[in-house]
């Protein structure tokens, strides 16, 4: 089935519904523009209602039906979601817990993916819906289980588990010994005889070593069960495979996504907070070479058995369904079609209520699938054009879960925080993961990348700047080797030798006592983490202590290092947006990165390819906002010309082609 990009496209769940009810679903998902269903992620026990007794046809009959009315099909693999006579069989592939308390059944994802038998049951289930639906015209894609990470805790300590852990710390450290002494367990007398005896990091307090070691451990089983059904899927469809996953770098997304084909993403934020999935489909779109899908988001609100929140402004629901687009995916999806009529999700936002009435953002749903089909051939022929890139890693995300060097630290919220202004800057840039290329950047912005040890990273990035890149590093970079453990040599593991700078002071900072400034008097205010240098000669301060401990004035916060044909600028600071944008802006300016002049909180997206060059604008906070247009161009959305100095009003998208 050849599909119209970008699709918009909505989670149905027939096997809970009557099968009279359908054709009245896909009525409606006309009407209201939706030209995709994801259906079959949870339906196991209707797929397979007894062990080794299959029943397909009213799933067929669904297919069918969607198909006939020109929708196309995202079929999921009900893995999430085994059925009560697998668990009574085989009730020790539940998780065990850390409280040594072991799962029953209910709810979903509550198995543990290195259970042979829950995996040989994965597997045939997963053959089965191949073979039944891998050459269907229908489908257009899948979408492999639901939702697996593991978010920095024990999760599942079973036996086989613990298995796994031991194989891990065998193959990356080869001996005990070799564990005992890079993980310094020499202290508290922790050091350990065999490696069979290092235990799940459950009821101590556990080295951060460990720790880190044993969510690695669990990342790698997760990513080999996806494979694994990634494989099987192959050999039946051509169609592009996926799997959902959540806003949480606990797994991470370039190794997951290694071996699949599309990168699938489903985020709930509410209205005022429309920079985080900003952030993460900035992120998104440089994890393969192919547009993304936004597999999950509310039209309204999330919610269990209450609404998480209440309704957002008129406007936001086609305003966070064109973000995906606008920032390079190709499909935005509603989670759900109809709320459900019973159970776990009964307040969860929709597209029609149980009865079957209309949300009352249906008109909503129904301009933004208008809008995409009059956006389609530009949105399809271009791509997003960043000059700047900025890391967000797994294993910063990680080391700093178990590590995370001050109370209150998030590290996804001070990456996101340089993201948000770089946005207010007028640009656009690619968040991207430790083994992505450097190329083609101006400007490789690194905040708190805990350690370089990563996949080649540091020598990537010596080259980048020595072939006359500008690199902005810090604060929280380069200090922690691989597992998270300090140098004892030096403070920073690639840095200091690269640059010459001495990183003297790590200081833990509430304002009251330190105060610093920019080179024209300027105050910085700066936030909790604030690190000190050391400049060689050459280097020009940017911000210095003016105020504070007489060990700390005069030292330099930021600084201006040249090396090779390129630059480093040193950041030691977070600080508020104005701080931020007086340090950065110049740095981009003189590296010559393209920035609109706006105003408010207006996501600029520069687009360019076969299509065609224009601008996608997406208003995201609910006010008014503008940019200044250096030619006219044409908004594809209304028709009208536009030039010069262009208001957004609340809420607005604007498409806009040279």
């Amino acid at each position: 089935m050849n599909m119209k990009t970008p699709f918009l496209g909505t989670a149905y769940y027939p096997e809970d519904w009557d099968e009279s009810q359908v054709p009245y679903d896909i009525s409606m998902m006309k009407k209201a523009g939706i030209t995709c269903a994801r259906i079959g992620e949870f339906a196991w026990r209707a797929m397979e209602p007894r062990p080794g007794v299959y029943d397909f046809g009213w799933l067929h009959r669904v297919v069918d039906a969607l198909h006939e009315a020109g929708i196309g099909v995202v079929m999921g693999t009900p893995t999430a979601t085994p059925p009560v006579w697998f668990w009574r069989a085989h009730p020790e592939a539940a998780m065990l817990g850390a409280n040594g308390v072991r799962n029953i059944h209910g709810g979903r994802r509550h198995f543990c993916s290195n259970n042979p038998d829950y995996v040989r049951a994965s597997r045939v289930i997963v053959e089965k819906l191949g073979q039944e639906f891998g050459s269907d015209p229908a489908v257009i894609g899948w979408q492999i289980d639901n939702e697996i990470y593991h978010n920095g805790d024990a999760s599942c300590v079973c036996a086989d588990c613990v298995r796994r852990f031991h194989d891990r710390l065998r193959r990356e450290y080869g001996s005990v010994e070799e564990v005992n002494r890079r993980w310094d367990l020499n202290l508290f007398s922790q050091a350990y005889e065999d490696i069979d005896e290092i235990p799940a990091p459950v009821n101590a307090w556990h080295n951060p070593h460990i720790q880190y070691e044993w969510q690695c451990a669990h990342e790698e089983a997760d990513v080999e069960f996806i494979t694994m059904q990634a494989d099987i899927l192959r050999k039946y469809t051509t169609a592009p495979i996926g799997t959902d996953m959540m806003p949480l770098l606990g797994l991470d997304y370039e190794a997951m996504n290694q071996k699949l084909d599309v990168v699938q993403f489903n985020h709930y934020d509410p209205e005022g907070n429309l920079d985080h999935p900003v952030f993460w489909f900035d992120m998104l779109r440089t994890v393969k070479d192919r547009p993304f899908w936004n597999t999950e988001t509310a039209p309204q609100w999330p919610g269990s058995t209450a609404a998480a929140w209440a309704m957002p402004g008129e406007g936001f629901c086609r305003v966070n369904s064109w973000l995906p687009v606008a920032l390079g995916g190709e499909a935005n999806m509603y989670w759900l079609w109809r709320q459900h009529w019973a159970g776990h999700e009964l307040l969860h936002g929709h597209v029609l209520s149980p009865e079957g009435r209309p949300a009352h953002v249906f008109g909503e749903i129904q301009q933004t699938a208008a809008d995409f089909d009059k956006a389609s051939r530009f949105l399809s022929g271009t791509r997003p054009q960043p000059e700047i890139a900025m890391h967000f890693t797994s294993k910063s995300w990680k080391l700093f879960q178990q590590q995370p060097v001050f109370n209150g630290h998030s590290y996804e919220g001070d990456v996101r925080h340089v993201n948000t202004v770089l946005h207010r800057l007028g640009t656009d840039p690619d968040v991207i993961g430790a083994r992505h290329s450097l190329d083609g950047y101006k400007v490789v912005i690194s905040p708190e990348l805990f350690s370089l040890e990563d996949g080649g990273l540091s020598a990537r990035i010596r080259a980048f700047v020595e072939n006359g890149g500008t690199w902005v590093a810090g604060p929280l970079t380069d200090v922690r080797n691989g597992i998270g453990a300090h140098y004892t040599d030096r403070a920073m593991g690639m840095i200091e030798d690269m640059t010459g700078v001495r990183l003297d002071y790590s200081i833990c900072n509430d304002n009251r006592h330190l105060k610093a400034a920019f080179a024209d008097g300027t105050p910085a205010g700066l936030w909790t983490w604030v690190e000190c240098y050391t400049l060689p000669e050459g280097a020009e301060a940017l911000v210095t202590v003016t105020e504070g401990h007489s060990a700390l004035v005069g030292k330099a916060i930021a600084a201006r290092i040249p090396v090779g044909k390129g630059q480093v600028i040193l950041c030691g600071m977070m600080a508020d947006e104005p701080v931020m944008r007086k340090l950065l802006a110049p740095v981009l300016d003189a590296a010559g990165v393209r920035r609109y002049d706006t105003t408010g909180a207006l996501t600029v997206v520069p687009r360019a390819g076969e299509a065609g060059e224009g601008l996608v604008l997406v208003e995201i906070a609910g006010k008014a906002a503008s940019i200044g247009l250096d030619a006219p161009m044409t908004d594809i959305l209304t028709g009208d010309v536009v030039s010069g100095r262009l208001d957004v009003e609340p809420y607005e998208v604007r498409v806009l082609k040279k």
